[in-house]
């Protein structure tokens, strides 16, 4: 079976920087860099790099790559890894290297790889690793599940790495990782800029290891980083705003100095490649324009597929991830439209072509007459979520629908027109208020609260949410820090880090911070007693708008305790497989001791906090049911008194009508 385009199971995402960013480079060697040329040289013994990233390749799929970054300097020696083959193990197992065959042998169940690779198979600072499935069954109409996947991957480095003399260098095509050192007590502008250089660097090296550290901590954190990774380090300084190479615990450093929102602008400027321009060591004036929002109609080819084609009898078909914040936030519905041109239909041959979104199925049609196609679907907003997928199928039988020929004799062939076909949104929201609804309720602005003073631990939890958040979104994050009253007093979605009891109040979050005793969901008794300390990352509707709480509660005002708590959430949302895509519902809580629970707020037995939010409306609603019994009241003795004054009208009137008959018959 073929698929295309490749779906590695690497981070998918579709990177652009065609957005106008303007870099000045006003600088001159105000402080020549002049570091030995082993300055950051790695042990010469063959340092080696061990890679978490996978690739997996379907039975028929063309190659899928992954790409492993290489420091300048060093010159990869040898990669090992496993293959393991899924499903029935019948065909060949291909594995290249920048195109260069390294393993090619009979499937089996699980395949060790391990080949000498060199400097030649070096492209711009990447090795290119891919891994193709052949399988042994070559006919029209293949069906195959069988899959075969590349995974622990390491590659061991010779020589010592090179270090980079321009800002220009310090930004390589790919790097292992960044490390964001946070001085002890920030101000507002250094924890705005960092927060904005986590969301560049995350947008910028989307499969980087992106963490954020007190300064304190960089070297220990700084020894277990491989080769290649790099320390960006912001400060404040009353001057321009510029930038300086340095060293820090073995590695490259660089220090982004300013003050203000020209600092942060600096920091959002490091999110383009085009720093190449920088070409010295240290530069002033770093700026950059805000790219510009992603509109609500995108093209297949905007989303990445450059080239899509279904080739061949069988299902083929080709997938394209979709997610909601490439419309520049959240859509109601999708409207699909496709369209391309297929060969011809052979006589008593059949081919139909179906759409899927996350496996439900849209449309589906014959392709017959003609050699052009359109399909034209709705995508209903209850099957939109965060991240969506969109199938295409090929389902094309030979002339009698005879599959024993050979592959690739007068195959069935669909190429569709990526830049014609479109994916158009409409604005409004598609899914209920909880963790599924971000990133894209933030479009591009992400206003950021601290509700407490601890501006260090606020500023590295908050940058770990944000480089998370930065992983899912299509466009790249502009965070600034904001007051608390600030932020409650808008309309816009936002983040409020450090949030305290008081905080969670005015914002009417659905789990405050003050004791409370369980959570009894269906699937799960969760205890809180008054003792135990907890922390809570909430996600909810307020205002119209969507808020991220971050806060824990601790009995006799533990700072120490509410600190870690938060602490531990933020880095679990940033360790934990799939990141931010892997949280669901609307409160991920935590205990000093076990893994942070995934739970609804409706599962939450009401806090008095809660209550008392109820207790105005309780009043008003008993002062209405008053004021109702009151009018029932009076209005059943009107009734009383008309009907006795009726009663007594008709008496009279009866007397009235006896009085003359009496006297009549008297006469």
């Amino acid at each position: 079976m073929t698929r295309t385009p490749a779906i590695p199971l690497t981070h998918p995402r579709a990177r652009s920087h065609a957005a106008a960013i303007i870099i000045t480079c006003a600088a001159t060697l105000a402080l020549a860099f002049t570091a030995a040329p082993g300055a950051f040289a790695a042990p010469s013994q063959g340092p080696g790099l061990q890679t978490s990233s996978s690739v997996s390749a379907l039975a028929g799929q063309g190659e899928q790559t992954l790409v492993v970054p290489v420091t300048a300097g060093l010159g990869p020696t040898r990669i090992k890894g496993t293959i393991v083959v899924s499903g029935k193990p019948e065909g060949t197992v291909r594995a290249t290297v920048n195109g260069r065959v390294v393993l090619e042998t009979s499937a089996t169940a699980s395949i060790p790889l391990e080949a000498d690779v060199s400097s030649a198979d070096v492209v711009g600072q990447q090795l290119i690793v891919g891994l193709q499935f052949v399988p042994a069954a070559q006919t029209m109409c293949i069906v195959s599940n069988t899959a075969a996947t590349l995974s622990n991957l390491a590659v061991d480095f010779s020589g010592s790495a090179k270090a980079p003399t321009t800002v220009g260098e310090f930004f390589p095509a790919s790097v292992p990782a960044v490390v964001l050192p946070v001085p002890a007590d920030p101000g507002a502008d250094v924890s705005a800029a960092i927060l904005t250089a986590s969301a560049a660097m995350s947008h910028r090296y989307p499969d980087a290891a992106v963490s954020v550290v007190p300064e304190t901590e960089l070297e220990a954190r700084a020894t277990s980083l491989p080769a290649g990774s790099r320390v960006l380090s912001v400060v404040a300084d009353q001057g321009e705003t510029g930038t300086k190479l340095t060293t820090a615990a073995g590695l490259p450093q660089l220090i982004l100095s300013g003050h203000d929102e020209q600092l942060r602008t600096a920091a959002r400027a490091l999110a383009s490649d085009k720093t190449a321009l920088a070409v010295t060591s240290s530069v002033t004036g770093l700026t950059s324009a805000l790219p510009a929002s992603p509109g609500l109609t995108q093209s297949l080819k905007d989303l990445g597929s450059s080239a899509l084609k279904l080739t061949g009898y069988g299902t083929p078909e080709s997938y394209v991830g979709v997610s909601q914040s490439q419309f520049g936030g959240p859509v109601s519905s999708v409207k699909v439209q496709l369209q391309g041109t297929h060969t011809a239909i052979p006589d008593n041959a059949q081919a139909q072509l179906s759409v899927f979104w996350n496996d439900y199925l849209l449309s589906s049609k014959n392709l017959d007459g003609g050699d052009t196609f359109t399909v034209d679907a709705d995508v209903p907003a209850g099957q939109l979520q965060a991240k969506n997928g969109l199938r295409i199928r090929l389902a094309a039988l030979p002339a009698g629908g005879d599959c024993s020929g050979p592959a690739g004799v007068m195959p069935m062939e669909v190429t569709l027109d990526t830049a014609g076909s479109t994916l158009t949104g409409v604005r409004g929201g598609s899914t209920k208020a909880g963790f599924a609804r971000f990133p894209q309720a933030f479009g591009q602005s992400v206003p950021v609260a601290f509700a407490d003073g601890n501006a260090q631990a606020n500023t590295i939890n908050a940058a770990t949410l944000v480089t998370s958040l930065q992983r899912d979104s299509a466009s790249l994050l502009d965070t600034r820090v904001v007051g608390l009253d600030s932020l409650a007093g808008s309309s816009e979605s936002g983040l409020v880090v450090g949030a305290t009891a008081d905080a969670a109040n005015e914002l009417s979050a659905p789990l405050r911070l003050a004791e409370f005793r369980t959570i009894s969901p269906d699937d799960v008794e969760y205890g809180v007693g008054s003792s135990a300390p907890f922390g809570v990352l909430e996600a909810f509707e307020q205002g119209g708008r969507d808020l991220l709480l971050l806060g824990a509660w601790a009995p006799e005002n533990d700072t120490a305790a509410a600190s870690g708590l938060q602490a531990s959430l933020a880095l679990h949302v940033g360790g934990v497989e799939g990141g931010w895509a892997s949280l669901s519902r609307n409160l991920l809580v935590t205990q000093p001791s076990g893994t942070p629970v995934l739970l609804e707020s409706n599962a939450l037995v009401p806090q008095k906090a809660v209550t008392d939010d109820y207790r105005p409306y309780a009043w008003w609603i008993g002062g209405a049911v008053l004021l109702l019994g009151l009018a029932f009241a009076l209005r059943t003795v009107l009734l009383k008194r008309r009907a006795k004054e009726a009663r007594a009208y008709v008496d009279a009137e009866e007397h009235k009508a006896i009085q003359p008959a009496e006297q009549s018959h008297g006469d």
